[in-house]
Order: structure tokens, then C-alpha cells, then sequence
């Protein structure tokens, strides 16, 4: 796993109460909209020599390929906030042995679906930007498995919500 939950509590701080869950949820993060990013090739590279990729993984200063001085932060930051969005989608969910249920106390309640819609989308849009000056720093190197075209483009999910009804 590229993002520990100690450094993803630096970049964008998820509720400590759910450490048990993020080993959970940062790796299908990393094996599915990380590896649409960057190939199964060379995500699996990045994971297996994380050392060889440090100013990918944690962010650096690098010259574009037109020639500009630019800083990146790296896919730790991208990591994080794609984390902190499925997170959120997640978080409020409680899987029992009667179906899955929302935790509600006396003195809270969840928040709506459209602010939780709201939510991720901010998010991942972080994330997403983030990537692409992460791609430019990809494309200004030389890396052997690193190919921009095979690479999807990262959208944003359409997020539909299925109602209880009264009978």
C-alpha cells in the first residue's frame, strides 16, 4: 500500500475511530482508480520499489516539457483525496447481520445524500486535478512504463441512491 493511514491523517484526516477500516478501503482505492491511472504494469512497479519512485509517491520540483519549473504533490496527495472520498460514502454505513443500517445517535443525524454527493465530488475533483500535474510530471520523465495514452481518463462517478418506501 503506497498511503499509510499515518500519512493520509497529514494530508487529509479521516476519523481516527476508523483506522480499522482504511487498510480496507485505501487498497481498493490503489487497486482500482489508482491503477486506471497509471496501468497495472506500473502501479504494480511503483509497489513493489516504492524507493525508486519517491519524488512520484511524496511530490517534487520538475521541469515540464515545456521547459517550466513546476512542484507536484505527489500520489500520496492524490491517494489521500481519493480516500477521503470513498470514505465518505462509507463511513456512515454499518454492515449487521439483519442488512446494512446507518448509526444514528440521540443528538446527531447523517447527512443528506446531495451534501454526501456534494462531498466526494469536491474530493475527488482535488484529487483529480492534482493528477493531472502529476501526469505532466510522469510525461516529462523517463519512465519504461509510464504511457499517457493507455491511461484512463479519471472521471466523476454518478452517484445514485436507492430509497426506502413505505408499502
Amino acid at each position: 500500500m503506497i498511503l499509510t493511514f499515518q500519512k493520509q491523517q497529514t494530508i487529509k484526516p479521516i476519523s481516527a475511530n476508523n483506522e480499522h477500516q482504511y487498510t480496507q478501503l485505501a487498497t481498493e482505492v490503489e487497486q482500482t482508480e489508482l491503477r486506471d491511472l497509471l496501468g497495472v504494469a506500473f502501479l504494480q512497479e511503483i509497489q513493489n520499489n516504492p524507493t525508486d519512485y519517491t519524488d512520484l509517491i511524496e511530490g517534487s520540483e520538475f521541469t515540464s516539457c515545456s521547459g517550466v519549473t513546476l512542484t507536484h504533490k505527489g500520489l500520496e496527495y492524490v491517494l489521500a483525496y481519493l480516500n477521503y472520498a470513498k470514505y465518505i460514502g462509507q463511513s456512515f454505513i454499518n454492515d449487521t447481520f439483519s442488512g446494512f443500517t446507518v448509526k444514528q445517535m440521540d443528538d446527531s443525524n447523517p447527512i443528506n445524500e446531495g451534501t454526501m454527493k456534494r462531498l466526494i465530488n469536491e474530493n475527488r475533483k482535488v484529487a483529480l486535478t492534482e493528477w493531472e500535474l502529476v501526469k505532466e510530471y510522469l510525461n516529462a520523465q523517463d519512465f519504461d512504463l509510464w504511457n499517457s495514452t493507455k491511461s484512463r481518463k479519471p472521471h466523476l462517478p454518478k452517484m445514485t441512491f436507492l430509497r426506502k418506501t413505505a408499502n
